[in-house]
């Protein structure tokens, strides 16, 4: 019985076809390593980012991210708190946090920085506020 080397035909197809396997993760659960999300140079942005995994999942999500959690070769300690640019490597496994419901309140409000009226989105100029102070 003959073994063509399949295992390493196999391994080079993947890297000539620059298809990097990308798995998921629910939180208190293991990786889910049936069922990956391929990301390919003609799927998504174009690009093995965080960002294009989790748009490639649903675009709704993009919305309510609040980081990701990566495992794998990608990161230097396993899990590492990433943002939306970070470049992920093949097999690694990613667990998304969404933000909650007071962080997207705050995230639609914006920065307080003192330039409205109290109560209202009524803008003010900071420079007549002095010239009646």
């Amino acid at each position: 019985k003959q073994r063509l080397n399949m295992d390493g035909l196999l391994e080079r197809l993947w890297n000539e076809m620059e298809i990097c396997r990308i798995y998921t993760k629910k939180k208190g659960m293991f990786p889910d390593f049936k069922d990956p999300l391929v990301i390919t140079p003609q799927r998504g942005n174009k690009q093995n980012t965080v960002e294009n995994a989790v748009g490639l999942l649903h675009k709704s999500l993009l919305d309510e991210f609040k980081h990701a959690l990566v495992w794998g070769s990608s990161v230097k300690v396993s899990p590492t708190i990433c943002g939306l640019k970070h470049v992920l490597h093949d097999e690694d496994v990613i667990q998304i946090v969404k933000m909650t419901q007071a962080e997207k309140v705050r995230a639609a409000a914006g920065k307080k920085t003192g330039q409205t009226l109290a109560g209202t989105n009524i803008k003010l100029d900071p420079k007549a506020q002095k010239a009646k102070g």
